[in-house]
């Protein structure tokens, strides 16, 4: 039985797997050392742990997880992987990234583009089992945030969606300028790669996919725990080798 971990910005998302099929998923506002030792002792025939840790906690996982007798792997650039990353600063390469992408490569075949709509949106480019780069851009919260943030009168707002096409308040006018940067930002992007890459399979992950993913052309596959399947993945290829 393997526990993978995705400890990110805006939550911290779990899984349990038996094998390759996911028998529970579960999400938190945020993480601690004190639940994860629960977690552990609620599911006591855990042997494998892979952990994606994209925040600044430094906890010494290593020591924890040998201390309660489980095989703990940490992504990073130097753990074994299934793909080759072929990234200039591979140091620098968010451990998220390197999860979905090993899970595209695991799932579907030629050029692909994932896609992740969390507290940033990255796109990710896989070419057979090669990790070439990507682009980064601000998620849809963090744009609604820094509106508030950066001006003196504009409201802190929780994204809804709306049908207006012309904002008729600041509200609504902050919503819709928001959905459509989101919106035609990926869209374009899609159109860029594909006229790179006119094979490529897109594929859209995260938190915020639902608000996208079946309104915009050329999305191919819609799939929440493709990094969760990735983590297990990376377990499943450290057994192998």
């Amino acid at each position: 039985m393997n526990l993978v971990l995705d400890i990110g910005n805006t939550r911290f998302k779990w899984a349990i797997f038996q094998n390759n099929e996911m028998l529970k998923f579960d999400a938190n506002k945020s993480f601690s050392i004190d639940f994860l030792r629960t977690l552990l002792s609620t599911y006591n025939k855990i042997k494998n742990v892979c952990l994606s840790d994209t925040t600044n906690l430094h906890y010494d996982y290593k020591n924890l997880f040998l201390n309660l007798n489980v095989n703990y792997i940490e992504v990073n650039q130097n753990c074994k992987l299934p793909i080759k990353i072929n990234y200039s600063t591979p140091n620098t390469l968010g451990t998220d990234r390197i999860a979905l992408s090993v899970a595209a490569s695991q799932n579907y075949s030629g050029d692909k583009l994932i896609i992740d709509l969390g507290t940033c949106i990255t796109y990710d480019l896989v070419r057979n089992n090669d990790y070439i780069g990507g682009q980064i851009s601000p998620g849809l919260n963090m744009r609604l945030a820094s509106l508030n943030y950066y001006t003196g009168n504009l409201p802190k707002l929780d994204f809804c969606f709306t049908e207006l096409l012309v904002g008729d308040n600041t509200k609504n006018s902050i919503l819709i300028g928001i959905y459509d940067s989101v919106f035609f930002e990926i869209q374009n992007v899609i159109e860029k790669y594909k006229k790179r890459y006119p094979k490529i399979v897109i594929i859209v992950t995260g938190g915020d996919m639902n608000i996208v993913e079946k309104k915009i052309k050329n999305i191919n596959f819609s799939h929440p725990y493709l990094l969760m399947e990735g983590l297990n993945s990376i377990i499943a290829f450290n057994e192998e080798v």
